[in-house]
C-alpha cells in the first residue's frame, strides 16, 4: 500500500491543528520509504512531530532513524503492545516546558493508585448515554472548560460527527443540565479504545463525577468486546492523572508537547488498563 493510500485509509493521520503526523498502521517492509515520505510532508507543512504506533519488532528500524520511545499502549493492536515512537523536528517541540511539575503530579497520582472502589453519583445527579441531541450542550461544556483543545469539541457539528463515527459518550446531569462528560473513542479495527473528552463544569467540580463515568465506559467497552483501554492525561495538571490512577490505570510514559490543550502545547501522560492479557 502506498503512503498516499495509507493516508486516505486513515492509517496515517495528518493533524495540522497539532502540527504533527500520527501513524497508526504501516507496512513493516516500507519503513525506510515511510520515514523519508513523512519527513518531507512534515517539512512542507511546518509539522515538527511524527508519532509512530510501532510493533516491537520494528522499533530498532525507527530508533536508528532518530525516533525515540516516549511510552507504550498495552494491547493497542488486538492485544499486542504499541510502542509510541516520536521523531521531533525542532528542539522547541522536543523540550518539555515544565518537567518538574509533571513529575510531581505523577508521584501524587501513583501514591493514590487503586484507592477508589466503585463509586455512585451523588443523589442529585443521574448518568446516561449522550445522544446527538446533546451536541449543543456538550459543545458549550467543552468551550467552558477548555480554552483550547486538540479537536474542535466546541463545535456541535463535530461532536455529532464523532458520535456517528462510533465514539460513545456518557454524561452526568443535574436538573437537565450536563455537569460532566466523558467518552470512549473506539478503534474497532485495533480492538482498543481511548477514554477521552473528560470535562466537568466548574460549578460541579469536586463532586467525584468522573469516576462513575469511567466505570460505565469500561463496562460498556467490555460488553462490546473492547478489552484494551487507555487514556492520555495532561501531565502538568494533577486531576485526571489522579482519576486514572484511582481507576486502576497504569502509567506507561509521557508524550512531550503532544497536542494543543488549555495552555498551548502540553505533555500528555499515557495510562493503560488492559482487561485481557497482552503480548509484546
Amino acid at each position: 500500500m502506498s503512503i498516499e493510500q495509507q493516508i486516505s485509509s486513515g492509517g496515517i493521520v495528518m493533524d495540522p491543528h497539532n502540527e504533527r503526523i500520527r501513524v497508526l498502521s504501516y507496512e513493516a517492509e516500507q519503513i525506510a520509504e515511510l520515514h523519508e515520505a513523512l519527513a518531507g510532508i512534515a517539512q512542507e507543512n511546518g509539522f515538527d512531530k511524527i508519532i509512530i504506533y510501532a510493533k516491537k519488532a520494528d522499533c530498532p528500524d525507527f530508533l536508528q532513524r532518530g525516533y525515540q520511545q516516549e511510552g507504550k499502549i498495552d494491547g493497542f493492536f488486538q492485544g499486542e503492545n504499541a510502542y509510541m515512537l516520536s521523531l521531533f523536528l525542532s528542539e522547541e517541540r522536543r523540550l518539555s516546558r515544565a518537567p518538574e511539575l509533571a513529575e510531581a503530579n505523577l508521584r501524587v497520582s501513583l501514591q493514590k493508585a487503586g484507592e477508589a472502589s466503585k463509586k455512585a453519583l451523588p443523589d442529585e445527579y443521574r448518568m446516561r448515554a449522550a445522544t446527538p441531541e446533546d451536541a449543543e450542550q456538550l459543545a458549550r461544556l467543552y468551550h467552558q472548560v477548555f480554552s483550547a483543545y486538540p479537536t474542535p469539541m466546541d463545535d456541535p457539528a463535530y461532536v455529532k460527527k464523532t458520535m456517528a463515527e462510533g465514539t460513545y459518550y456518557v454524561v452526568a446531569e443535574k436538573g437537565g443540565e450536563i455537569a460532566c462528560a466523558a467518552s470512549a473513542e473506539i478503534a474497532k479495527a485495533f480492538g482498543s479504545a481511548e477514554l477521552t473528552d473528560c470535562a466537568t463544569h466548574p460549578a460541579h467540580a469536586g463532586k467525584g463525577l468522573l469516576q462513575p463515568l469511567f466505570h460505565t465506559l469500561e463496562e460498556h467497552l467490555e460488553k462490546q468486546g473492547i478489552y484494551y483501554l487507555y487514556t492520555l492525561t495532561r501531565a502538568q495538571s494533577a486531576a485526571m492523572n489522579i482519576t486514572a490512577a484511582k481507576q486502576g490505570f497504569q502509567y506507561r510514559g509521557r508524550l512531550i508537547n503532544n497536542c494543543i490543550i488549555a495552555t498551548g502545547f502540553e505533555d500528555m501522560n499515557i495510562w493503560v488498563k488492559p482487561l485481557r492479557p497482552v503480548w509484546e
